[in-house]
């Protein structure tokens, strides 16, 4: 289990002049550009464009509606704590993906009384354009920012960074594939978190990918695990041995002559 403080190291300013560099790129570029430049270089160019393409429009989807689109909730959960800290602090926040679900809260000082509760049903979070705008129109010389006004901004580089984990993820699983003898089955373990994992696969299935054969259409575990539970899991027989995924289907999908099935675990 991760640390309870998530390893945060707080910092007055994010580093926006620094990245991390492709290695041996001449010019410089950033690292998941490198990652795009050798798909292309592999002759699997048309698989980094359409990364590209899933890129720009996860993020957009994201802007158009934070909360919507934010399935765990953690965007929903910092709205209501920095511009509805009465509600807040009078609700059960505990599960941030059920709240963001919720029509109505109960009252934690008030939990037998119907006209306590909350609406939350009401509380939305502005669009990326409205924020951008917001934001747009403040001046550091005047004023201190706002909670409001940090915690927008905040969301506002999340976002973005948010859908870049997934493209690396997409297109360092794509490098992994065809960085591979030709014409030889691949196995690629992701391991991240369910968000990533989501959207990984949501790209792949975009390209014809699926889960045919597999029980359960390839899914293990849980969406959600009660608290205590244990999260041990029983593997099946293909997970056991790779040499059981093969052959896929032909109608799974390829990538540079490689046949793969998607699976979440």
């Amino acid at each position: 289990r991760r640390p309870d403080d998530w390893g945060v190291v707080p910092v007055r300013a994010a580093p926006v002049d620094r990245y991390l560099k492709a290695r041996g790129s001449d010019p410089p570029r950033t690292w998941v550009s490198g990652l795009a430049g050798h798909l292309e270089l592999a002759g699997a160019g048309a698989v980094a464009a359409a990364a590209r393409e899933w890129y720009s429009t996860a993020v957009q989807r994201l802007l158009c509606a934070p909360k919507r689109e934010d399935l765990e909730g953690d965007y929903f959960a910092a709205w209501l704590r920095e511009c509805h800290r009465e509600v807040y602090d009078d609700i059960d926040t505990s599960v941030p993906e059920v709240l963001r679900d919720l029509a109505w809260a109960p009252s934690r000082s008030h939990p037998r009384s119907p006209e306590h509760r909350h609406n939350l049903r009401d509380i939305c979070i502005p669009t990326g354009d409205a924020a951008f705008a917001e934001l747009a129109g403040f001046d550091p010389d005047s004023r201190t920012s706002s909670r409001r006004e940090r915690v927008l901004a905040k969301m506002l580089v999340d976002i973005f960074q948010l859908r870049l984990v997934d493209l690396a993820a997409i297109l360092a699983v794509a490098n992994a594939v065809v960085s591979g003898p030709p014409a030889e089955p691949v196995v690629v373990v992701l391991y991240a978190g369910g968000d990533h994992v989501r959207s990984v696969l949501e790209f792949w299935r975009s390209q014809g990918f699926g889960s045919e054969g597999l029980p359960g259409d390839g899914f293990l575990g849980k969406e959600s695990w009660p608290e205590g539970e244990s999260r041990a899991l029983s593997f099946p027989a293909y997970l056991h041995n790779f040499g059981r995924l093969f052959p896929v289907p032909e109608s799974t999908g390829h990538l540079s002559g490689k046949k793969e099935a998607v699976l979440c675990v």
